[in-house]
């Protein structure tokens, strides 16, 4: 757990660090919209809609755990 953890905040500070690294303004066209952007926003929008999407596809498809029987419950069934 503890590395999972580690993993995580490395990932944050990676991203906070290339965010900040992009700071122009662009032009976002999408379909018949234009509207002027900065790249951060962009970025971190993109970034906040992956991770929201990734989260409730993942609680979508996610199987139930199978839960282990004691021995007291297996002579239970068995008797």
């Amino acid at each position: 757990m503890k590395a999972k953890i580690i993993i995580v905040l490395i990932l944050i500070v990676l991203f906070t660090i290339f965010v900040s690294q992009n700071t122009e303004v662009v032009t976002v066209k999408a379909y018949f919209w234009q509207f002027p952007m900065s790249i951060i926003v962009l970025i971190s929008l993109t970034g906040l809609l992956g991770v929201i999407f990734g989260f409730l596809i993942a609680k979508l498809f996610d199987r139930p755990k199978k839960v282990k029987e004691t021995p007291v419950e297996k002579e239970n069934i068995k008797g």
